[in-house]
């Protein structure tokens, strides 16, 4: 679970990316240290901020530790030793010291306070406990990009798919240095809140929630799009994955893999006619491509264009000669396919018998086999046919 793009610690608890607000009702929860404890702390804390920054732990909790024995409502230093806790990867103490945080600030906690007591839940994979935090934050600093990030992906992780779709798309607006990043999780959480609508029986919502997934898929960058598509493909979602080629094609049409896969996402959807437009396409790029300029006559056979799947069979074999049996392999194949839907048997038992002797790992076998299927279908014939002389 990637929970933490935006989530960074740091001595003053503020997020990385922009000065978080702070509340300015209320004030501290307990009384100041006495004026010379906190002298003698605040240069004490200033020491241990080396250990901090130098990422050397075991010393910081330990500096950090002595400091909060001579004054315990330190919060630089409570906070601290949070922080070092959370970087040794001991999330269940950083927990600890960072609710003490909270308590020592009271409502003048900030954002970032709530922020690293969530970042820990996250780690440990208490994303309903972070999610509650990162609410927290988001009530202090309602358009922090961290925040929002954060308590989109936490919803998320949660189960509250559409209030994470809700938080993301206010992420995308305010946030647009970040716009790529919240279109992955925006098309992630709009996908799930589909399915979680579907399966509640609430369709016109899943309906709405299955669109967004369209909208935001097609606005992320081209190598995101394609990895929800490898998703959907994988998922056989296959009418998603068209849409989201589509998409990604009408932005930038001279991308033969996206034109490739719609072909094969069109073929698996039960689209034929869909699909050998999409082979069309992608062989206007590749033209020499033996493999799928087979694979296309067969798609196109399968659509009961017969005739002229032969007539392209026979083009590519002229045009892709040099390239050899084995490349025409599949070319040979459904050329023999669309002559056994023309019932022109002894023609298509030659052309799979090229397909047999090509060598071609992968359909040197399969060409066999239709020979000898050719082989029953022109004896049958044969049989029809004496026996009709015989009748007349």
């Amino acid at each position: 679970m990637q929970f933490s793009f935006f989530q960074k610690h740091s001595r003053a608890g503020m997020s990385t990316f922009l000065l978080l607000l702070m509340l300015m009702a209320g004030g501290s929860a307990v009384a100041e240290c006495l004026p010379g404890q906190m002298q003698e702390a605040n240069l004490a804390y200033n020491s241990a901020v080396e250990f901090l920054d130098g990422k050397q732990w075991d010393q910081a909790v330990a500096r950090l530790q002595s400091i909060v024995e001579v004054c315990p409502e330190h919060v630089e230093a409570t906070r601290g030793i949070g922080t070092a806790f959370a970087g040794k990867g001991d999330h269940q103490n950083a927990i600890i010291w960072f609710t003490k945080v909270i308590h020592l600030r009271g409502n003048g906690s900030e954002a970032g306070d709530f922020g690293n007591l969530a970042g820990s839940y996250a780690k440990l994979k208490k994303y309903k406990e972070a999610r509650a935090e990162y609410m927290k934050a988001q009530m202090v600093a309602p358009d922090d990009c961290g925040v929002l990030f954060n308590l989109g992906v936490m919803h998320y992780a949660s189960g509250f798919h559409p209030q994470s779709v809700e938080v993301l798309e206010h992420a995308l607006e305010v946030c647009p240095q970040y716009r790529e990043n919240i279109l992955v999780q925006l098309s992630k959480s709009a996908s799930k809140a589909s399915e979680q609508q579907k399966k509640n029986g609430n369709n016109e919502k899943a309906k709405y929630y299955a669109e967004l997934v369209n909208t935001y898929g097609g606005q992320a960058g081209g190598s995101t799009t394609y990895d929800m598509v490898k998703k959907a493909m994988r998922e056989k979602k296959f009418s998603e994955a068209v849409s989201l080629l589509q998409q990604m094609l009408a932005k930038n049409p001279k991308q033969p893999n996206a034109a490739l896969t719609l072909a094969r996402a069109q073929d698996a959807s039960g689209n034929k006619t869909g699909s050998v437009d999409a082979y069309r396409r992608y062989l206007g790029m590749k033209p020499n491509d033996a493999e799928a300029t087979g694979t296309m006559i067969q798609v196109m056979v399968e659509a009961g264009q017969c005739d002229r799947a032969s007539i392209e069979a026979g083009m590519a074999a002229k045009r892709l000669e040099a390239k050899g049996r084995s490349a025409l392999a599949s070319i040979f194949y459904s050329w023999g396919l669309a002559l056994e839907c023309k019932k022109d048997y002894e023609t298509a038992r030659s052309k799979f018998a090229r397909c047999a002797a090509s060598g071609n790992d992968k359909y040197s076998g399969p060409g066999q086999e239709q020979v000898e299927r050719m082989d029953g279908f022109i004896q049958l014939e044969k049989a029809e046919k004496k026996r009709a002389r015989q009748g007349g």
